[in-house]
């Protein structure tokens, strides 16, 4: 049987962040405002003895979340900035991040 093993460590964090292009309805967003970002990352094991530790991982994802003001960094490039992150610390492996504003709205992007 082939199987895809894969450890879910979810985490959020707290952060200020605008959209300077933003336009009729949505132009509010054009000004700093709060989100409590919510991140699960979704790292591919290759046994079922849990090769990476889940806490030992989130501990780690606490250590690099950013904090106070973003800027204008949208959930994409939070996401991809978590993607080098990971891969850094763990190379060849597949990686899978989703962000995602207040648990309402975001992004989600793998590697290949």
């Amino acid at each position: 049987m082939n199987l895809k093993r894969w450890a879910i460590i979810n985490h959020q964090f707290e952060g200020l962040h605008n959209y300077p292009d933003a336009q009729g309805e949505q132009k509010y967003l054009s000004h700093l405002h709060r989100h409590l970002f919510k991140i699960t990352i979704w790292l591919e094991q290759f046994h079922d003895d849990r090769d990476i530790e889940y806490l030992d991982f989130l501990n780690w994802l606490k250590s690099i979340c950013p904090s106070g003001d973003l800027k204008n960094t949208s959930c994409e490039q939070l996401a991809i900035n978590f993607i080098d992150q990971v891969q850094k610390k763990y190379p060849d492996r597949q990686v899978k991040v989703r962000v995602m504003e207040d648990g309402e709205n975001g992004s989600f992007i793998e590697t290949q």
